[in-house]
């Protein structure tokens, strides 16, 4: 519950450091809107060309976003007031130069791009170094809050002044001015600030670029939260529109418009005065609350009651987006904590623009009233979507001892050729209840697909199980799926069926459908007949998933035939394919196929009914958009609704509910919408000409044999055990980075890690729990290092890093971190859910950095190999590396901190 606090603003501005930093950041918000004002003038002014003046209105945002997304990591890796003055200064320096008179157009959009980007760098640091100056959660909060309601002011007085000042000085005068405030904001920061050190030395010691090594994988809801906050300004946006709706004039525009940051004012001060628990669910809670004002907008109210409502909406998303940066801070550390803060504004800023666009595109064809509501129930059930994946997710985290990351996230990790398989909708989605069975009856006891799998890897949501089924109910293993699983099942099912029925009786068969579903049957018969052969070949790797492309057909059946028609399409398809392609393929039990197609029978219902309720896809009118944001919401309702069953089927049947288990990865789902989009193509085609869609057929055909393409890089280079790179494959990546590091003169560091005292583990626990401890150290290394760095199983139980863009210090650093976290690691036993009892394990390290080492990879590798042996001479668990400089012992220990 929600208590009152005395604190308020004033918690903030009684530190010292704070008031220079925020009358800093004023300076420089209100000097940025000036200048806009003033290079718009004076653009149009030497060129009467409204093209020209965009693209320099332009330039000060685009700019922006990629210096926050590309250069918010300089705020950890310097000292981070030295990154506000260096860029305060910069800007200053370039401002002065815009102001000179004649300066040529293409040098003025060059130095106001640079002017833009440098930006980011600046926003990074000065969000990272908050915390650090409000120490305590209360002024922290208070400090955020009061950012939120000056910074709206900020931005108004420097519109509303700007015009003022330039009618009165000019536009150069009114740049030199901008150069002034920068650097008074420069001379506050030096004056009041006290310098601190780089929060990260070497940027080769943070954790991999998308988790950070204290908020692990639960750091994407906050984005995606963020994300949510370009839906809630989509009113501003349309404020002109939607006052021409009312009726009313250019005083009401100005008081819709006024409404939204008026909100953000009092929710900035309500959430410095009340304590809302900073949690997920509140987060979620408060951005579905942002949502519902605006929904109401859809009953087009009055003046009054639109402007209120735009303000409570403002009112809720200011306070959880405070929200949202106190858990950034907590999640992320210190030195990951500006290249974090920075693209989240990024993405912040970046959702405002795009949801705009949409918002516009949308009121143009189903007019404001309508396009503010839809705004406002996307962001609840976006909000929704997300509060759930995230309680899922730390659910099961929380389950974990040791934190790990979850595998599905630390699959970002570069391994360059180990790209997972793809899955289509509805294919294989359930898990085998081979795997349900390992752990005990109904699914009781302990859970076969923990973060640490055991040797026999349950399937995911798109892969194969380990014996053959044939059709007779007593071999469909229902009974051993847990009682909830076989419920959610049944109704699925159901609700297939019912829902088929009822659209049937409603949108009868006509002749032209009955045509299309002939078509559309035999030319998806024609294709899955056609990639038999490369369906074989793709099934002889059996830890890799299987796709189906039948979501091309049965996608276009929803569009232009009937309910039933595109029922009847999924069924022949599907008895299609469990006849020629999946009958004796281990792991395919009936019952999963079964479901597969109620999945898609439901997924194409919404299809259509989202399809019937926004005319305009099919046939498209060309001189309006509607057609194209018609298909395009199609598609993702399709995605939605297969999705959402699929990931509920797996929640029910496993302990392991993490994004990836559930939604699959994120080349799964790239390739998922382009077989959506190839779908909604050909339905176009069927739409215009029925048999131009047999131009479709050869496309598709290369499609599913990239897949295999993908799934032979996938078996060719990486280890089977591990998923790392295998010893060859790393190898050959090694040898490229080492010659490119010659080329350019940078240097690279190599770690041999070798697991202590594995025959132990084996000869105590068996072989399989071995496996486990094997897959265990490669999830622990995967999530320290860095994407861009090469991890591989060298052999046995022995491993090889490549770190690129490092020294022998952040090397050490680097292994230390590998020690600490598998000292943690605990790991759970499958047969009992407990974990291993006594099971502690350790590795030993050794590094050899290039060039101080060696020159080439073997060389590095034979030096890294005896520090790691002198490791294990001088006690295990410890890291050594080869000493660089001359005249001393070959290794020196360097149990750096952590």
């Amino acid at each position: 519950m929600a208590s009152r606090t005395s604190t308020g603003f004033g918690a903030a501005l009684r530190v010292r450091e704070f008031r220079y930093l925020w009358a800093a950041e004023l300076l420089s918000v209100a000097g940025d809107q000036l200048a806009r004002v003033a290079l718009a003038l004076l653009v149009f002014a030497r060129t009467s060309s409204a093209g020209l003046t965009a693209l320099t209105y332009a330039l000060t945002f685009v700019p922006a976003v990629l210096g926050g997304a590309l250069l918010s990591g300089l705020a950890d890796r310097f000292p981070r007031r030295r990154v506000l003055v260096v860029t305060d200064l910069l800007r200053a320096g370039l401002a002065g130069l815009m102001a000179l008179p004649g300066l040529p157009l293409p040098v003025l959009w060059v130095v106001v791009g640079v002017l833009s980007a440098a930006s980011g760098p600046f926003k990074a640091a000065q969000l990272a170094i908050l915390p650090q100056v409000l120490e305590d959660r209360a002024a922290y909060r208070a400090g955020l809050a009061l950012r939120q309601v000056t910074g709206q002011t900020a931005q108004l007085v420097g519109f509303a002044v700007g015009g003022v000042l330039l009618v009165a000085i000019g536009p150069h005068l009114a740049l030199l001015l901008n150069a002034a405030t920068f650097v008074a904001s420069a001379v506050l920061i030096i004056a009041g600030v006290r310098e601190r050190a780089a929060a990260a030395r070497a940027v080769a010691t943070s954790a991999g670029s998308d988790t950070p090594c204290g908020g692990g994988g639960l750091l994407w809801p906050l984005f995606a939260l963020a994300g949510l906050v370009g839906l809630f300004v989509v009113p501003e946006g349309l404020a002109v529109p939607y006052a021409g709706e009312l009726g009313l004039a250019a005083v009401g525009v100005g008081v819709l418009m006024a409404a939204d940051p008026a909100g953000s004012v009092l929710g900035g001060w309500l959430a410095a005065r009340v304590r809302i628990p900073t949690s997920a669910t509140a987060a979620v809670l408060l951005a579905i609350a942002a949502g519902v004002p605006l929904v109401v907008c859809e009953l087009g109210p009055g003046l009054v009651l639109s402007a209120a409502l735009w303000a409570l909406s403002g009112v809720f998303s200011t306070i959880y987006l405070v929200q949202l940066q106190e858990m950034v801070v907590d999640l992320v550390p210190d030195h990951r904590r500006g290249g974090v803060l920075g693209r989240l504004a990024t993405c912040l800023y970046c959702s405002q623009g795009i949801a705009i666009l949409g918002g516009g595109l949308a009121a143009e064809v189903y007019g404001p009233f309508r396009a503010v509501a839809v705004a406002g129930v996307v962001a609840i059930g976006l909000a929704g979507v997300i509060g759930v994946l995230w309680w899922l997710a730390r659910s099961r985290r929380e389950r974990v001892a040791g934190n790990e990351p979850a595998s599905a996230e630390v699959s970002h990790h570069r391994s360059l050729l180990a790209i997972a398989g793809t899955s289509s909708p509805g294919t294989d989605c359930l898990p085998d209840p081979e795997a349900v069975d390992s752990v005990g009856d109904q699914g009781s006891g302990g859970d076969a697909n923990s973060p640490f799998t055991s040797a026999t890897q349950p399937p995911t949501a798109s892969e194969v199980g380990k014996q053959v089924y044939s059709m007779r109910p007593g071999s469909w293993r229902l009974r051993r799926l847990p009682r909830a699983a076989r419920a959610y099942l049944v109704v699925v099912e159901v609700a297939a069926v019912v829902a088929t029925v009822v659209l049937a009786m409603r949108y009868p068969v006509t002749g032209r459908a009955a045509v299309l579903f002939a078509i559309i049957v035999g030319l998806g018969v024609l294709a899955a007949e056609a990639t038999r052969r490369v369906e074989r070949m793709r099934r002889r790797f059996s830890d890799t998933p299987h796709v189906n492309m039948s979501s091309v057909w049965t996608l276009s059946a929803a569009l232009v035939t009937t309910p039933a028609l595109a029922a009847a399409t999924t069924v022949v398809l599907y008895l299609h394919l469990w006849h020629r392609s999946w009958r004796q393929v281990t792991g395919m039990h009936p019952f999963r196929v079964v479901f597969s197609v109620c999945a898609v029978v439901l997924s194409c219902h919404a299809a259509f009914l989202i399809d019937m309720a926004l005319p305009g896809s099919l046939p498209p009118d060309s001189s309006r958009p509607a057609g194209l944001i018609a298909l395009v919401l199609v598609i993702v309702a399709y995605w939605c609704v297969n999705s959402g069953l699929v990931a509920v089927a797996i929640s029910v049947l496993r302990r392991d509910r993490s994004l990836g288990r559930l939604l699959g990865s994120w080349s799964e789902n790239i390739l998922e919408y382009a077989t959506l989009s190839v779908g909604a193509l050909t339905a176009l085609l069927l739409s215009w000409y029925a048999w131009s869609v047999a131009l479709v057929m050869l496309p598709l055909f290369v499609l599913h044999r990239s897949v295999l393409v993908r799934q032979l890089e996938h078996a060719a280079t990486t280890d089977d055990k591990t998923g790392l790179l295998n010893a060859g494959t790393w190898r050959a990546l090694a040898d490229a980075e080492l010659e490119r590091a010659l080329r350019h003169g940078t240097r690279l560091a190599v770690l041999m890690v070798d697991l202590d005292f594995f025959k132990g583990v084996n000869d105590r626990y068996g072989h399989l729990a071995g496996d486990q401890v094997l897959r265990a150290i490669a999830v622990a290394m995967r999530g320290v290092v860095r994407g861009s760095d090469l991890v591989g199983r060298f052999g046995g139980e022995e491993f090889v890093i490549l770190l690129t863009g490092v020294e022998s210090t952040g090397a050490m650093e680097v292994g230390n971190r590998i020690c600490e976290r598998v000292r943690i690691l605990r790991l759970e036993d499958p047969i009992t859910g407990g974990t291993y009892p006594d099971l502690r394990l350790t590795v030993s390290v050794g590094v050899a950095t290039f060039p101080d080492a060696g020159r080439d990879v073997d060389e590095l590798l034979m030096k890294a190999d005896a520090a790691l042996f002198a490791a294990k001479d001088a006690g295990r668990d410890r890291v050594l590396a080869v000493q660089p400089t001359r005249g001393r012992s070959d290794q020196e220990a360097g149990r750096s901190p952590l």
